[in-house]
């Protein structure tokens, strides 16, 4: 029995590495700075220059991993994650309160990488999502806040954890675009009881 634990820990170290899962944002944005926004639109920019690959190898050394929409165009398809993440978070603000400064939320991405379907089908690891977040005026272009690097991370599940999630509607889109809806509403200023705190926990994943 013990040598079979240990067969089994001197594996999952071999397919992955020790890393650190990181949720990391500035200081909340406040009240009084936001109050009387009105988001009109949300933008999201995946740029061409980031790597990425099709190898579905356990941990490919790329900025861009995501296979859960298929064949395609993965940087369209972030952009797409990233907008649903960011119209959540706008949807935090106060619907009674009609702001009259029009602005948009932009993100551009530094590193998007999740499970290739190799590591989904085994231990899993992190879906590591790191991205620079600016809010101007709709109008005028003026820069309100940011540009602020945001770091979104969350442990991603593997094997029957995975299917397990996947079953109660978690999908590997769904869990990625609420995490960092709730994180981008938290620096907003706006997430109200679903705010997360800052932290750093050391995880295996990439």
């Amino acid at each position: 029995m013990i040598k079979t634990w240990m067969l089994l820990l001197v594996s999952a170290v071999g397919l992955s590495a020790c890393v650190s899962t990181n949720t990391t944002f500035p200081d909340p944005l406040r009240e009084g700075q936001t109050y009387n926004w009105r988001v009109v639109d949300v933008q999201a920019t995946v740029p061409r220059t980031l790597t990425t690959t099709d190898a579905n190898t356990q941990m490919p050394d790329v900025d861009i991993i995501w296979r859960e929409d298929g064949p395609g165009d993965v940087y369209a398809q972030v952009e797409a994650v990233m907008e649903d993440a960011m119209a959540q978070a706008a949807a935090r603000f106060n619907p009674a309160i009609k702001g009259s400064r029009a602005v948009i939320i932009k993100t551009e991405q530094t590193q998007f990488h999740s499970l290739t379907e190799r590591a989904r089908s085994n231990i899993g690891g992190i879906h590591n999502v790191d991205f620079m977040l600016t809010v101007v005026d709709a109008n005028t272009s003026e820069v309100l806040a940011g540009p602020a690097l945001i770091e979104a991370d969350i442990h991603a599940f593997g094997g029957a954890a995975a299917e397990a999630a996947v079953a109660r509607g978690q999908t590997m889109r769904v869990r990625i675009v609420q995490h960092v809806a709730d994180v981008i509403a938290t620096y907003l200023g706006v997430a109200g009881d679903r705010a997360v705190i800052r932290e750093r926990k050391v995880e295996l994943g990439r």
